[in-house]
């Protein structure tokens, strides 16, 4: 079943509008300052500016729908260090209503010095790139991308989070999680 057949029969049993404007879609939400070891995306937007995060809830319109085909994490602070892939036995979920459609992915294996990817798209080994072209200086690591070869549905409003746990040990750091695949927003049509 293609992305855009799941998602037109998930609206459709769920009484969601089945039109709309078709689109990919793209979902961040960054956790400034970010302190400990277990971290839960797109709960809390309190304080986030549009830079940070494009939503305002932990849910889509009722006229939106979403796939997810991929999602990524990203420490942002201007080091050669990802602290999602260094072999501390670090998990995601994702959590869409009240159900865990993924549940403690290990994220160790998908980049880092030891593991191999999930998907044949990406290298097993991120050395991330350097904005100076000084060995070490100002460099940003690459992010943590995990292709998910099942189509997993955000419906219109429902609630969905991403939770990251394991020995992370993040002190200060702003942290991005992504998702990213297609989507349906609100179209007009000829209504207005």
């Amino acid at each position: 079943m293609s992305q855009i057949s799941k998602l037109n029969y998930v609206d459709s049993k769920l009484g969601a509008p089945t039109g709309g404007q078709q689109t990919t879609r793209v979902l961040y939400h960054t956790i400034p300052n970010a302190q400990g070891n277990n971290f839960v995306f797109f709960k809390s937007f309190n304080g986030l500016s549009l830079g940070q995060s494009n939503l305002s809830q932990n849910k889509l319109d009722s006229a939106e729908s979403m796939v997810i085909k991929t999602i990524s994490f990203q420490r942002v602070d201007g080091t050669n260090c990802d602290p999602f892939t260094q072999g501390f036995g670090c998990t995601f979920s994702i959590v869409v209503g009240n159900q865990k459609v993924v549940k403690d992915m290990p994220l160790m294996f998908q980049t880092g010095k030891t593991g191999q990817p999930f998907d044949r798209l990406h290298s097993s080994f991120s050395t991330g790139s350097s904005n100076t072209g000084q060995q070490g200086a100002n460099r940003y690591a690459a992010p943590t991308e995990v292709r998910l070869l099942t189509d997993i549905v955000i419906p219109p409003q429902t609630e969905f989070y991403v939770e990251v746990s394991g020995q992370i040990g993040v002190f200060g750091q702003t942290l991005v999680c992504t998702l990213s695949g297609y989507g349906k927003i609100f179209s007009a049509g000829s209504s207005f």
